[in-house]
């Protein structure tokens, strides 16, 4: 196809150029002339089958001279199909292929991006192979808005507008932004370097977005989530055609499936092209398999710990294994010899060691039973040094563990919490002596069970997923007590009925995202609205304690006055403390400043203190320290860049800085000592 393909994208616009187009692939000595855009009618017929019936109006936009109309006509997939193509030469010659063989079809000349002479509400399928694409190839094209809106004028009520695109960015941004009911499959055309997607447009009065990925089962996005993970298997697409060469600093995921698990991968690879210039042109390569229950230890579970492996392996590319919860792995025999065919795949052109060599940490893949699966969620027993551990796994987030605990004689220790998190989180307790605490996200209830346990406060916790609550009645030992107790509700139904009505001494958010690599808890948990709301909830001298997980960097700032927070360091959260202070406002220099007690702040250090000696007392598993938790956690907002002004009695933020070491504060706060001392010398 050298030489037939456009040099530029807007060439694509140009009659002259599909003219030339036809003309060079004839002349070349093509096998076929029918140039078909994005794989045959083969490569969709159980599509068109679900989504085409013999009875409709097939209106065919931008037919071209692909053989797809004559395709759906024979095999008997609908009749009445109207092409429609403003290249007439090429439509002409269809045209005379079918008038004898095809007398239910029909042709006609027009331009779809102008106003077209076409009755609204005429056709019950329209459909569109590599159009939009090719009228649409960058953002800087107005006459796209013509050409939907014509498309969907013309299509009568519950139609379906299908599409067959490569979904480019600023095309799914589009589409999306319709606000129609929309349907999106994955699609694979074999011996093809292109990947499209078959897209249905329910013309209805429903509004979501689904999405069919290979081997998976249908889920409902938003816009955003669509466009993540529409991106994420572009790449993966890009990736794969290229996959043998070797780049210095390539990174990427692939999910491995097995024909048997359609819900969660059997395997997830990170492959990793070493960055050491050196390394990468012996041109080896090696896979690490993860044992079970290490996958989220600071080397395997972490980018910075990838790094430290990929140093110590020195493999040009290094592909490191985890093996999936909800999977059953007998051996590292058996895990070898499954990952010994997608390893061919992967393995660098000239690679100087086949077969590459399979490493692990120890002989065997670690122990693990799967003792319990829902349709969201799956409970696993794993064996890590001789030690039980139960884990409770979101399938929508293979990567993390919504819960860990670990069990003696077959009951949960809760003496135990293993996350750095809910460490960090038990810490933010020193704040008050809180007496009645609520969780939003309660899981299965093993922080909730520490805090009841440990610092007999009475606790209430929100969990939103009923598999989730029998779950923690079922595996990890919960039980409703008069100073414990798990609902089954909405967090922010739960808030909102229980405003002016009760009042908290701490409130713990530790709500996850439905999706791996999205922030939790999810956005309008952070917002202005929802913190205010449980500012209502809370004692006066209570405080929000929120565990965020934010991978993409997505969280600034949070829309609160005082807060101090704790960066976990071996985990990827950060845990959020937000003081219930009273602000108040000062006129300097003609500027309202926001004005926080500093007095406030002198008192909470003081209660910081006292909390770390009790804590210190704790009867809780000595591999938690938490009265050393307490040191870590400092003053985040407002930014205090100074001790040096500890004589004034506020602290003047403005933009989220304490600007009391401004010159111009310093000498009005120097001056305010200056008078003391002079007022005292006067007493004595």
């Amino acid at each position: 196809m050298q030489g037939v393909l456009p040099t530029q994208c807007r060439d694509f616009m140009n009659k002259q150029y599909w003219q030339r187009f036809f003309k060079k692939i004839k002349k070349e000595g093509q096998q076929n002339e029918f140039f078909e855009w994005y794989g045959n009618y083969d490569s969709y017929n159980h599509l068109f089958k679900k989504y085409i019936k013999m009875e409709d109006n097939v209106f065919h936009a931008g037919c071209g001279k692909s053989l797809l109309s004559e395709q759906l006509y024979d095999n008997g997939i609908c009749k009445n199909i109207t092409n429609v193509d403003y290249e007439k030469i090429s439509l002409d010659q269809m045209r005379k292929r079918s008038e004898n063989k095809r007398p239910e079809m029909s042709f006609q000349c027009m331009s779809l991006t102008e106003e077209i002479n076409i009755q609204s509400e005429q056709f019950d399928v329209i459909l569109d192979k590599g159009t939009l694409d090719a009228i649409f190839p960058d953002e800087e094209t107005p006459q796209v808005n013509t050409y939907l809106a014509n498309m969907l004028r013309i299509l009568k009520k519950n139609g379906k507008f299908i599409i067959i695109s490569l979904l480019q960015e600023h095309i799914l941004k589009t589409l999306l932004q319709l606000q129609v009911n929309i349907q999106i499959y994955e699609c694979i055309i074999e011996k093809s370097k292109l990947y499209p997607f078959f897209i249905v447009i329910d013309k209805s009065d429903q509004k979501s977005i689904q999405f069919y990925q290979l081997q998976k089962e249908v889920q409902i996005l938003s816009i955003k989530q669509a466009q993540e993970i529409i991106k994420k298997i572009q790449l993966q697409n890009h990736f794969v055609t290229s996959i043998h060469k070797l780049r210095q600093s390539q990174s990427f995921t692939l999910d491995i499936w097995d024909n048997n698990n359609k819900q969660t991968p059997r395997y997830k690879l990170d492959i990793y092209d070493n960055d050491d210039s050196k390394i990468l042109l012996q041109k080896t390569c090696g896979c690490f398999i993860v044992p079970q229950g290490r996958e989220q230890s600071f080397l395997f579970g972490t980018e910075q710990g990838h790094k430290e492996l990929i140093k110590q392996m020195k493999m040009s590319r290094c592909v490191i294994a985890r093996m999936n919860p909800g999977h059953k792995f007998n051996n590292m025999k058996q895990v070898q010899q499954e990952l010994s065919e997608p390893m061919k795949q992967l393995i660098p052109k000239g690679c100087t060691n086949i077969p590459c060599p399979f490493l692990t940490d120890g002989d065997e893949i670690g122990e693990k039973n799967i003792i319990f699966e829902a349709d969201d969620c799956i409970v696993e027993e794993l064996n890590i040094d001789d030690i039980k551990y139960r884990r409770l796994i979101i399938k929508s987030a293979l990567d993390l563990i919504q819960s860990e605990a670990k069990i003696i004689n077959n009951k949960v220790d809760n003496s135990y919490l293993d996350f750095e998190a809910y460490v960090a989180i038990v810490a933010g307790l020193a704040f008050n002596k809180a007496k009645e605490v609520l969780i939003l996200g309660g899981g299965v209830g093993l922080l909730s069970r520490f805090i009841n346990e440990h610092f007999g406060v009475k606790v209430t916790n929100i969990e939103l997923s009923e598999d989730i609550v029998n779950v923690a009645k079922t595996f990890f030992d919960f039980k409703n007590t008069d100073s414990e107790t798990l609902v089954c509700c909405d967090a922010l139904d739960y808030v909102d009925q229980t405003l002016e009505c009760h009042q908290y001494d701490t409130i713990i958010v530790d709500i996850n995202a439905s999706q791996a690599n999205q922030l939790s808890p999810p956005k309008q948990f952070l917002s202005t609205e929802f913190l205010n709301k449980l500012k209502t909830l809370l004692t006066p001298q209570g405080i929000i304690i929120i565990n965020v997980l934010d991978s993409q960097k997505e969280l600034t700032q949070l829309p609160w006055d005082l807060y101090y927070s704790r960066k976990c360091e071996n985990e990827i959260n950060e845990i959020f403390y937000l003081i219930n202070a009273q602000k108040e406002k000062k006129q300097i220099d003609g500027k309202e400043i926001d004005v926080i007690d500093k007095g406030l702040l002198d008192s909470i250090t003081q209660q910081l203190k006292e909390s770390r000696v009790n804590f210190s007392k704790g009867k809780w598993d000595n591999s938690m320290n938490l009265a050393n938790e307490i040191d870590n956690i400092k003053l985040k907002h407002p930014v205090f860049k100074t001790q040096a002004f500890q004589t004034q009695d506020a602290l003047l933020v403005q933009d989220g800085e304490i600007i009391n070491n401004r010159k111009e504060f310093y000498q009005e706060d120097l001056k305010k000592v200056q008078k003391k001392k002079h007022n005292r010398r006067r007493k004595n």
